[in-house]
């Protein structure tokens, strides 16, 4: 595991799963934490933890053991051990589940193992730099290309994701499971207000009330530059007075993002923040009016669910298979057109009984989400590999 918390919707489905295989684990499989970065903490999560990380002349080795075929063909009798592969057969560690595609996934030889596959928008989203840039398109490539056959199962979040996971790297659909997606554990254990945390957050963050609330890294693919392009029509053209708040982690674009913001004169009409401690994510939610999300890259965003928990309307992009996922608890938009968005945000803030009418389509979307809910597949991988290591592991 390297999702650290500030990745926002990795972490949280990291917490979201460590939390499902304490609550769901009827036959006390026996499982522990390893992370690469000793940074993530996961001591409230009670599971037996390890730090281990392979250093570059190690992965490399690593690498070539299993990918070079003059390598493999001397292994057995001469050259530099794995040292993961070592690590995980000293500490009794037979299957690995990857919370998401790793490259540690490239160096194991016999241990089995599964993962989690959000998305494939590296071989959809060619234009965007922090997905393709910088060799990271070869990196995902690489994973995807090398370590998806050799999983045991692949899960990931959505129908259509299935069918592009398959149709890029040909892995059988039997072997691609769908867990579906919650609200991050602090919005679904978030109960009632606390009016002294209240107080706390308005105090600390000083936000105007009735805000359009977008959480989400900063980064090109997220598209925050449409949502200044509508707040500045939106000015221009309504007496609404809102404003926006953004929250998230910064990857290198908010500079570029504030200067924007600038240029348009609209400094004190938008609030940049960083990323917001989970204490205070259920007050950022409570106090904004409405979820405005036009992200060019899904359907795996978390924060729709978040908002359908607390009772806001949600407006987001009309991507490819999101109807299947959200069906009709949001209001859909074109992410690309400004004008498409304020208008959705005129039509929400002036008709009571459309935005009644999504907050209760998106609470009955969510108790579906709840009542369907598929993370047995998880168990299910497992339980089937336990079957057939029998035929050996005698």
């Amino acid at each position: 595991m390297d999702s650290r918390k500030e990745s926002g919707g990795a972490y949280q489905e990291l917490i979201y799963t460590l939390r499902n295989i304490k609550k769901l684990n009827k036959d006390n499989i026996k499982f522990v934490t390893i992370s690469v970065s000793k940074n993530l903490k996961l001591e409230k999560e009670n599971f037996e933890h390890y730090y281990f990380k392979l250093n570059a002349f190690d992965r490399y080795i690593a690498y070539l053991r299993n990918f070079n075929s003059l390598i493999r063909g001397v292994k057995k009798y001469f050259f530099f051990p794995n040292k993961f592969e070592n690590f995980l057969k000293k500490n009794n560690i037979d299957l690995v589940y990857f919370i998401g595609p790793s490259q540690y996934s490239l160096y194991l030889e016999k241990t089995k193992f599964f993962m989690t596959v959000p998305d494939v928008g590296h071989r959809e989203n060619l234009e965007f730099p922090e997905i393709v840039d910088s060799s990271e398109f070869q990196r995902k490539h690489d994973i995807f290309k090398k370590s998806l056959p050799r999983a045991l199962a692949v899960i990931t979040n959505c129908k259509i994701i299935k069918e592009k996971i398959s149709f890029f790297y040909g892995i059988l659909k039997e072997r691609i499971f769908l867990i579906n997606h919650q609200p991050s554990s602090i919005i679904e254990e978030f109960k009632e207000i606390n009016e002294n945390k209240l107080i706390e957050f308005r105090n600390k963050f000083k936000l105007p009330l009735n805000y359009i609330f977008y959480p989400a890294t900063y980064s090109p693919h997220k598209n925050h530059r449409v949502l200044i392009d509508s707040l500045k029509i939106l000015k221009k053209n309504s007496n609404l007075n809102l404003k926006m708040v953004f929250c998230g982690d910064d990857i290198g674009y908010l500079a570029n993002l504030k200067k924007y913001v600038k240029s348009h004169d609209l400094e004190n009409e938008i609030i940049f923040l960083k990323f917001v401690d989970d204490e205070y994510l259920p007050y950022l939610y409570l106090d904004s009016s409405t979820l405005v999300m036009p992200s060019l890259l899904g359907p795996t965003n978390i924060p729709p669910w978040e908002a359908f928990k607390m009772n806001k309307p949600v407006i987001y992009s009309d991507l490819p298979g999101i109807r299947d996922v959200l069906g009709d608890a949001v209001f859909y938009i074109n992410p690309m057109e400004p004008e498409n968005i304020v208008s959705a945000i005129k039509k929400i803030h002036s008709d009571e009984s459309l935005k009644n009418k999504l907050v209760l389509k998106g609470k009955e979307k969510l108790k579906e989400n709840y009542l369907n809910s598929s993370f047995n597949n998880f168990f299910k991988i497992i339980k089937n590999y336990r079957n057939i290591q029998k035929t050996w592991n005698l």
